[in-house]
């Protein structure tokens, strides 16, 4: 089974159903994995509906940052997940949770921290746009006990080792709304989540592989004997990288869309 797993979309569900199509047709896939920021708004979401969007695979998706979080926790608690999956093939995965792909068990954890704009801290709904600890908490719990080969995640661990570099002229906003908010962004050579990077700590085993997004960028780095890989954001070019993980080998192929560009 192969499962491709694509990054922010910010609402063009129709272009990721198109590029779902095309996946299916050229490598096979039988399910994606969506890495947050997929675009969980009221209006956003009708309009899918209305356009008659279907995705061709099942869609597993966990939240980004730039999600109405307010209003994804009373779509959740009204049921409408369950419309989502019938009418779209969309499965959304909570805060933390692990799903079974053929012989692969996966872990996920959505939610980060915004760097241009204010948090939302939701105090009441205990579900803002970033981690809380009670998550990483309940994260570290889960996935030691089920031990997921693949761990999705929004953002990335910071501080150990990843390698992913803030964008300079972002470095303003990063302290304005991060860092004067009084949360830690990381190094700017490594930065990242804070909450992961103590999951990352606190795993009694390592994964296989661990998927982010976030960041709009291809990047890859091996910490242990884990293998990170941070999906960028673009459907449309033929020559971009696409990322595949092969659930029975039990590992992650990164292959250009277009089939014929790969090497004889």
């Amino acid at each position: 089974m192969r499962v491709l797993i694509v990054g922010d979309v910010h609402g063009q569900h129709q272009r990721l159903a198109e590029s779902l199509r095309q996946a299916q047709a050229n490598f096979r896939i039988t399910a994606a994995i969506q890495v947050g920021d997929f675009g969980f708004y009221r209006d956003q979401m009708e309009h899918t509906r209305m356009d008659g969007v279907r995705f061709p695979v099942p869609l597993h998706v966990i939240d980004g940052n730039h999600e109405d979080h307010q209003w994804l926790r009373h779509a959740l608690r009204l049921g409408l997940e369950r419309i989502w999956k019938n009418e779209l093939n969309l499965i959304y995965q909570p805060r933390p949770s692990v799903a079974r792909f053929g012989s692969s068990k996966v872990g996920f954890l959505g939610g980060a921290l915004h760097v241009d704009r204010p948090q939302r801290h939701n105090w009441l709904g205990g579900f803002p746009n970033y981690i809380l600890r009670r998550h990483r908490e309940h994260a570290a719990t889960l996935f030691n006990q089920q031990q997921p080969e693949l761990i999705i995640t929004h953002s990335c661990p910071s501080r150990i080792g990843i390698g992913i570099v803030g964008v300079p002229e972002l470095q303003a906003a990063v302290t304005e709304h991060i860092t004067a908010a009084g949360f830690d962004p990381g190094p700017r050579e490594d930065c990242g989540e804070v909450e992961l990077g103590r999951l990352w700590l606190d795993l009694a085993y390592r994964p296989r592989a661990w998927v982010f997004g976030h960041f709009h960028r291809a990047h890859n780095a091996v910490i242990e004997s884990t293998r990170f890989v941070c999906v960028g954001d673009d459907l449309d070019s033929s020559a971009r990288p696409l990322v595949i993980w092969d659930t029975e080998e039990k590992k992650l192929l990164l292959c250009p869309a277009d089939p014929s560009l790969l090497s004889p």
